[in-house]
């Protein structure tokens, strides 16, 4: 049996994400291996009996030591083990995760949280258009966030909890 932040063999791990974008910067986790180093999103895995906001308010509390207020969800991604360019932090090549990303709003000041993942090195800000030259994952956003913010990326209420 897989205990949190484990995938049980042959199933999907659902992940929610965090996009905490303040004054045209995107708050990241930072992380170091063997292979070098690179950032992400805050977040990480629902636990079963979770929602998707409860799991991400979690995670970043144990992340950061702040609370979020999660909004709309904005993006969808699937990350495959499989066809993954990089195996930073030990990705399986059978690793299957569906990733969820959120606006969020953050209420209070960052610290390093109770808990952070493995690898994890801390957390920085990183301006929107400088994500593509940082070993930002997933690339794809990276990529596009700063033209979707620039061009008045607006979620559409979209999230509907538990409902």
């Amino acid at each position: 049996m897989a205990t949190r932040g484990e995938t049980a063999p042959g199933s999907i791990r659902v992940a929610a994400r965090a996009l905490i974008i303040e004054e045209g910067r995107l708050l990241v986790m930072t992380y170091r291996d063997e292979q070098g180093s690179w950032c992400v999103t805050p977040g990480g895995g629902i636990a079963k009996g979770e929602t998707l906001g409860e799991g991400l308010r979690r995670e970043v509390r144990e992340e950061l030591g702040i609370e979020v207020a999660p909004g709309d969800v904005v993006y969808v991604r699937e990350l495959l083990g499989k066809s993954a360019a990089v195996r930073h932090g030990k990705l399986a090549a059978d690793a299957h995760q569906l990733e969820i990303f959120f606006r969020c709003r953050r209420e209070g000041e960052l610290r390093p949280g109770p808990q952070p993942d493995r690898f994890c090195t801390g957390f920085e800000w990183v301006p929107l258009g400088q994500l593509e030259a940082r070993n930002f994952f997933p690339a794809t956003l990276g990529r596009r966030l700063s033209a979707d913010v620039a061009g008045g990326f607006v979620p559409h209420g979209n999230y509907l909890g538990d409902a």
